[in-house]
């Protein structure tokens, strides 16, 4: 879309979130939606106009929280608080990628595919520098051993997530997922500004307790849509 044909378009927040928001999402989920995304939107809006598309954005987003992620190595309060501030900062900007692209009409396999792939870089950094921040803060050597295993055991279980979809020959998910991340990254935001990491460390170690047994329990009982009949020999 050429710059001048989008400084015409009309932002419409409800249009610009995920079309298949799903009708009985929590709401402690919809916070996401409520708080982060209504920031996000004042970003659409200032560079609606421009020449800015969504995988600058999406790139922006991932250098801002690998910054955060970085910041967390510090190991006092004070990084602490740069940590959160760089992290909501790429948060929000991670969420206005998407709904740049939907309010332009530039979404794309390819975008979707970058900003799924870097928002796993970041979460891999982001966890793998808080508890490291956190141990470096308290020298909690077994609570910091614990928290790698549940760093790897909280990357397993989005693996998980994302083989079930393949398995059930899912392209578009219910978007509650996004939601969820955009919470647990508010999360970090709060605790890290009380300086309580510990707590939101726990927490996080809970959901790949709950999920990966979850997770593999679908995949065994949920009926796998009916592969494609193959097509009609060719005529001689």
């Amino acid at each position: 879309m050429d710059p001048q044909d989008a400084g015409r378009v009309k932002f419409d927040f409800e249009a610009s979130l995920k079309p298949s928001r799903p009708k009985g999402l929590p709401k402690f989920l919809q916070v996401d939606r409520c708080v982060n995304r209504l920031f996000a939107s004042l970003i659409v809006r200032a560079v609606l106009g421009t020449s800015v598309r969504p995988n600058h954005l999406t790139v922006a987003a991932f250098v801002i929280s690998a910054a955060g992620a970085a910041a967390f190595l510090g190991g006092t309060h004070r990084s602490f608080i740069l940590a959160a501030v760089l992290l909501y900062a790429g948060t929000v900007l991670d969420g206005a990628d998407g709904m740049l692209a939907r309010t332009r009409n530039l979404c794309t396999r390819s975008g979707a595919y970058l900003d799924l792939s870097l928002d796993r870089v970041t979460d891999f950094l982001v966890l793998g520098g808080m508890v490291t921040g956190y141990y470096f803060q308290s020298g909690r050597r077994g609570f910091y051993i614990l928290s790698l295993f549940g760093l790897a055991a909280y990357m397993l279980q989005i693996i998980l997530y994302y083989l079930e979809r393949e398995y059930r020959g899912l392209r578009t998910g219910p978007g509650a997922s996004g939601d969820f991340r955009g919470l647990v990254y508010l999360g970090i935001f709060v605790f890290a500004l009380v300086d309580r990491l510990d707590i939101v460390i726990s927490i996080l170690l809970c959901v790949p307790a709950l999920a990966i047994p979850y997770r593999l329990v679908r995949i065994v009982i949920d009926k796998r849509p009916a592969d494609p009949s193959p097509p009609p020999p060719a005529a001689p």
